[in-house]
């Protein structure tokens, strides 16, 4: 008859740690972040189901052939982790990052995460106690707590399902998208290709050569600029800014200010310009809502060429889906101590769902894979305005030889991402069209301090035996009038080229980082279905270099800029 008890009382608190961690916890993420995903309700809910019920099975069986007392000490673990999980949920994960947005990973706070872990074993010690002492208290607590935390729960859920967009359940039948079909494709007269490795500043390549010395030998003949500033810290709005040279405008919403940045007389010029001169501009970027926010991509149509309207078959890979959903989840739930090694990578999302035909390769390895099979071919009727966004070192997935690897460290991805570029190269070197192409080779940003980024580039004819080191002030504000000159426009209508600075020369920039500020009020995030993580941008001034800029933040913002909504 205790037995059966047990059975019961088994099925009870195993349904509700699975349903917390299988059912609820990725649907809260889901639906909170719906815009964020490309993956839809359906194509996870009954693999969790289905996982739910048998773990509910098989550990209540366990517990039913298990001795009383080792069954009781079982379930009061079992118990005592579910409510801990609530609890850390409700109270402890606040601005916790579920999109693997931080480049950093998950920031461990020691002293936190202390307090949290103790708090973790004294409520399963005294529940383990409890059920020794007051077994009848025990189970009354048991019963009644996991009934209870199970009820709230399953109301929530059923809330969230019934209030979610159609967005959540069924893709539009057809849509606008950004087409990896000519990824590998350049021109045989005139080629700009920019590559935006994310995440990757000047000191990762201090550690990448200290590690593997002698990595960027084969970027002899780039001009290597080690004092460039991203303008604004965080892919967005970094990648528009670089795309279209308009600053952040605080009067703006965030999808305000993407409808607006594709629509104004200086970006519709440059790119009329690049038309006029024969360009395809092809953008290579898996997120293509930091550049169009919740806009229709179609805004980007007759500017970028590989924006298309299409109904094209979305591929999906389940295990990864999977897979992933039960790391955020699990991630949600555990201890400050354990988020760590549950924490998910951005270049994970950006894998599970992919068109089924010509997609575009974002992860360093998945395009590196794809350029080594497939090879870079050429079109010899148009001159190519090309921009390859990578994951770069955002994410440590990469090893030293450009291939997928767990236990990648930052500089093995780092020479990952240099392993890349070079094959690049070297096939642009063997269709004939290296010389005649300026390249780049930069990021997006780098990380919240030291935010400088990586820039080589090389002009067409440009040739050295060492890689020329200028220390001049630039920053991805000159990088639209130096695209236009490369095309054969006139710059000075777009601002000041990165060539009008010279090494050694003082000029003022101003860095832009996403912050939170208590002081201010918080803001919605653009999809406007749940809080922003920040509510300013803290713009550092300085005069100089990357220590320069270190002092200013050490000593605070010059200007505070108010946001009306936030990207993250």
């Amino acid at each position: 008859m205790l037995k059966k008890k047990n059975f019961f009382v088994a099925m009870l608190i195993t349904f509700l740690i699975t349903f917390m961690w299988l059912v609820f916890g990725p649907a809260e993420i889901f639906f909170a972040n719906v815009t964020e995903f490309d993956f839809i309700y359906g194509e996870f809910f009954w693999h969790m189901a289905v996982i739910t019920i048998v773990v509910t099975l098989v550990v209540s069986l366990l517990v039913l052939i298990l001795p009383e007392k080792v069954s009781r000490a079982l379930l009061s673990v079992m118990f005592a982790l579910a409510v801990m999980s609530y609890i850390q949920v409700m109270f402890f994960n606040q601005k916790l990052d579920l999109l693997g947005e931080s480049a950093e990973g998950y920031e461990l706070q020691t002293g936190k995460a202390v307090f949290n872990l103790i708090i973790w074993i004294v409520i399963c010690l005294a529940v383990i106690v409890l059920a020794y002492l007051k077994k009848d208290i025990w189970k009354k607590l048991v019963l009644g707590a996991s009934g209870f935390l199970l009820a709230i729960q399953a109301v929530a859920y059923v809330s969230l399902l019934l209030t979610a967009d159609e967005e959540a359940y069924k893709r539009p039948d057809g849509f606008w998208m950004l087409s990896g079909e000519e990824q590998y494709v350049v021109s045989g007269e005139e080629n700009i290709i920019i590559f935006v490795l994310d995440c990757f500043n000047n000191q990762y390549v201090d550690i990448m050569n200290e590690a593997y010395p002698g990595s960027t030998d084969f970027l002899h003949d780039f001009t290597y600029y080690n004092n460039a500033d991203c303008t604004y810290y965080g892919t967005f709005p970094s990648l528009p800014h670089m795309l279209t040279g308009c600053e952040v405008r605080e009067d703006m919403t965030v999808n305000d200010w993407c409808s607006w940045i594709w629509d104004n007389e200086k970006t519709n010029s440059f790119y009329e310009g690049l038309q006029t001169n024969n360009y395809i501009t092809n953008i290579y970027t898996a997120d293509a809502q930091v550049l169009v926010g919740t806009n229709p991509k179609g805004i980007l149509s007759g500017k970028i060429n590989n924006a298309v309207n299409s109904s094209a078959e979305m591929e999906v890979d389940y295990e990864l889906l999977i897979q992933t959903l039960m790391k955020m989840s699990g991630y949600r739930l555990v201890p400050d101590l354990f988020k760590g090694y549950l924490y998910t990578d951005i270049d994970e999302y950006e894998s599970i769902v992919r068109l089924k035909e010509n997609p575009i390769n974002y992860n360093n390895y998945d395009y590196y894979e794809r350029l080594v099979e497939q090879k870079l071919s050429i079109n010899e009727e148009h001159n190519y305005f090309i921009v390859e966004h990578l994951v770069g070192t955002h994410s440590y997935s990469t090893d030293e030889f450009g291939h997928y690897s767990e236990d990648a460290v930052l500089a093995d991805t780092a020479k990952g991402c240099m392993v890349i570029v070079e094959e690049y190269l070297n096939q642009l070197k063997e269709l004939g069209v290296y010389d005649n192409s300026t390249i780049i080779i930069t990021s997006d940003h780098g990380v919240e301090d030291e935010s400088q980024v990586i820039f080589f580039v090389k002009q067409p004819g440009e040739s050295h035996e060492e890689s020329p080191i200028t220390s001049a002030p630039i920053a991805h504000t000159e990088l639209l009038p130096t695209i236009a000159q490369a095309a054969g426009m006139n710059p000075g209508e777009y601002g000041q080229t990165i060539y009008d600075f010279g090494d050694g020369e003082e000029r003022e920039r101003t860095v832009w980082v996403r912050t939170f500020d208590d002081a201010y009020p918080s803001v919605p995030c653009y999809t406007g279905d749940k809080e922003g993580s920040s509510n300013v941008y803290y713009g550092y001034s300085y005069v100089g270099n990357l220590q320069d800029l270190l002092e200013q933040i050490g000593s605070g913002p010059a200007q505070i800029m108010e946001m009306k909504d936030s990207h993250y």
